[in-house]
């Protein structure tokens, strides 16, 4: 990928900088917002022609990942804004030079709740009462020293969400400088003639950003020992501060693994935070710019996860609507359900 893009990127050594982008980096969405439905409509084998017509429909986004990393993404001149008082996110282009990631306080008015209660904008790494490990939330609450990218940030203000106070704000350069590698791997993998090499473009591309979102902090040594005692034994391991597991092969073979005690933040995680955030966008722009406007209170999300969303929809004819509403979607699957949506051409996208 360096080879073919030529990109050189600058590293952070402010470490302020490097503990907010941290901050700001949030994985994939994976919720259940209602938990049951039943599909009722004529493909349906227990079609009740009484009750209303609902149908149960999975989409997913073709290669998210993908089009969030054909974006225009940091690679150097990182800085602080000084002067955050008069910084108007709403004036930047989606494709500007310069880009910006904002921590922020940010009110989410209460007559959006009805309407957000599926989807809420903005998820949160919180731990449940119950749970101990954190979990990504989405929640109808006010978020306090938010980390977010502009372009969602611009998002979740057209939806009526209110920026309150804008605490930091970090300015980097920025352009599309992956695009020319994904969109590669994309045409790879569109002439592909069998599942290895459709998965290989595929994973090609999702390696990349697994590595701009490697965590140097959980590296760790791994000492293969064959006798007990002495310096380099596995008891004066054991005994080491930064010991932290052990797994034992056979009577004279023990593996044990040490924590590093230094870090080396060598890896661009301001690209992997920024995708994931981008990526959000999409998935957010589907639901709310696409299916809420088109259906209305008649279609519920039942579960998301990550690039796909389950909707439960009550409408007639829903196949035929689709069938009108092509721009959005890739059809190559709906000519089986419905003759109204045969003779469509199928393609690989990137995020439809």
């Amino acid at each position: 990928m360096l080879l073919h893009t030529g990109i050189e990127f600058e590293l952070l050594t402010d470490v302020d900088m490097v503990l907010f982008v941290e901050r700001g980096v949030r994985g994939g969405l994976s919720q259940c917002s209602h938990r049951y439905a039943r599909a009722n409509n004529r493909h349906a084998p227990s079609y009740d022609p009484c009750e209303p017509s609902m149908y149960l429909m999975y989409y997913n986004v073709n290669n998210l990942y993908g089009w969030a990393m054909c974006q225009p993404l940091p690679r150097a001149r990182f800085r602080w804004i000084e002067d955050v008082a008069t910084f108007d996110v709403s004036a930047i282009p989606a494709d500007s030079p310069i880009g910006y990631i904002l921590e922020i306080d940010l009110e989410y008015p209460r007559h959006l709740h009805d309407a957000h209660s599926d989807l809420p904008f903005c998820p949160t790494r919180e731990t449940p009462s119950d749970k101990r490990q954190e979990k990504l939330l989405v929640t109808l609450c006010d978020k306090e020293r938010y980390v977010i990218h502009y372009r969602t940030l611009q998002q979740c203000t057209r939806h009526g969400l209110r920026v309150k106070t804008i605490h930091r704000v970090l300015e980097f350069a920025q352009s599309p400088w992956l695009r020319d590698y994904i969109e590669l791997n994309t045409r790879f993998r569109t002439v592909a003639k069998n599942d290895f090499e459709k998965n290989l473009y595929k994973l090609m591309n999702n390696v990349v950003f697994g590595k701009t979102m490697e965590n140097v902090r959980n590296r760790a040594d791994v000492k293969l020992v064959t006798r007990w005692d002495g310096r380099y034994g596995a008891e004066a391991l054991i005994a080491r501060p930064n010991f932290h597991s052990r797994a034992v092969f056979g009577e004279n073979l023990l593996a044990v693994e040490l924590r590093r005690l230094k870090a080396t933040f060598n890896r661009p995680i301001y690209v992997g935070m920024c995708i994931l955030d981008i990526s959000k966008t999409r998935l957010y722009e589907f639901h709310y710019e696409y299916m809420a406007p088109l259906y209305g209170e008649k279609c519920r999300i039942m579960y998301t996860d990550t690039d796909s969303l389950i909707y439960s929809i009550e409408k007639e004819g829903l196949l035929y609507l689709l069938a009108k509403n092509f721009d959005a979607l890739d059809e190559r699957n709906f000519a089986s359900l419905d003759n109204s949506c045969a003779g469509k051409a199928g393609r690989i996208a990137i995020a439809r």
